[in-house]
């Protein structure tokens, strides 16, 4: 028990280790909160780039099977659309063994380039300013259509033509692959198959 009138309290030795203590505790939170913002925003670019491989795939879904394919002259044959090997086999001509638009007669009347016509792609994505026969692509704020949250994205399309499983017919098989910015990092990849009867409009030839 103090007497009273005793004025003893915490000595130096007493503060310096609460204020230690202290300043512990407020470091492990600024930490939390640090490396919450860090995965906040990881996931922030994973959900946009699932969003644009979606959005890619659901233009050729859109199309006939005749017009489903890429410019391959204007495919790049160098940097991180050819770097990964898991989507764009080395030694492949043309480059990746990427597929022209072929339709059900395995010949190629339809155009990547056309301006109009009833065999241009260019069809399919006037509404929205993506055209679907380019292989790569950079999305930024400046870029049409622009990038939702003004990040760098890369829009990689690949697409293989041929019997994709022996003993069956022809089809194609497009993989899109959202890359961060130029880098080789991929935030998110979608592959489709499409059977040469997916979307064959009426009085097109058969399979």
């Amino acid at each position: 028990m103090k007497a009273v009138g005793d004025e003893s309290g915490f000595g130096l030795i007493e503060l310096v280790i609460s204020m230690v203590v202290l300043q512990v505790a407020l470091l492990a939170l600024v930490g939390a909160f640090g490396s919450g913002a860090v995965a906040l925003g990881r996931a922030s670019k994973v959900n946009t780039a699932a969003t644009l491989a979606d959005q890619q795939m659901e233009l050729y879904r859109s199309m006939p099977y005749d017009a489903i394919g890429l410019d391959t002259a204007g495919a790049p044959t160098t940097g991180t659309y050819v770097g990964d090997t898991n989507y764009c086999p080395s030694g492949q001509t043309p480059v990746c063994g990427n597929s022209g638009p072929v339709n059900n007669t395995n010949t190629s009347t339809w155009s990547c380039t056309a301006a109009s016509g009833t065999t241009s792609v260019s069809t399919y994505f006037s509404a929205n300013g993506a055209n679907p026969c380019v292989a790569h692509r950079q999305m930024t704020s400046s870029t049409t259509p622009a990038s939702p949250d003004g990040r760098n994205y890369s829009v990689d399309t690949y697409i293989k033509y041929g019997t994709l499983i022996a003993g069956q017919r022809t089809a194609k098989q497009v993989s899109v692959v959202v890359r961060e910015d130029a880098s080789a990092k991929i935030l998110a990849a979608v592959v489709s198959t499409f059977d040469c009867a997916t979307g064959n409009p009426s009085g097109a030839a058969p399979c």
